[in-house]
């Protein structure tokens, strides 16, 4: 039995062009960013429950709040969350569902832009 610690959030993530504009993976093990959360804090505790696109299940993911967009920025208020994989496991199955995705240009704006 796993303790889960810190905040749980469940992150549906529709089709693969969103989960290619919320994955981070210059971010050491990657992570996520994850729209409209308030009151994180650098380095809190995060237990996200992803649902990747065309998945039946969600996959638990143990993390750390890495960046934080607050309310009243230019960009769209969340929270970067970097994820403890041990295993990779996770890393893996974001990466497969992005392999058939077209290169994007302009990535790191997209993340602003498009929320």
């Amino acid at each position: 039995m796993q303790i889960v610690k810190g905040r749980v959030l469940p992150l549906v993530i529709d089709n693969p062009e969103t989960l290619r504009t919320i994955w981070m993976p210059f971010i050491l093990s990657g992570a996520v960013f994850v729209p409209d959360v308030e009151g994180a804090c650098l380095c809190e505790p995060i237990f996200l429950l992803l649902l990747l696109p065309g998945a039946n299940e969600r996959i638990p993911a143990s993390g750390q709040v890495v960046w934080v967009n607050p309310a009243g920025t230019t960009a769209r208020q969340g929270i970067g969350v970097r994820l403890q994989d041990a295993d990779g496991a996770v890393r893996s199955a974001i990466e497969q569902c992005l392999a058939n995705l077209p290169a994007a240009e302009g990535r790191e704006l997209f993340i602003q832009e498009r929320f």
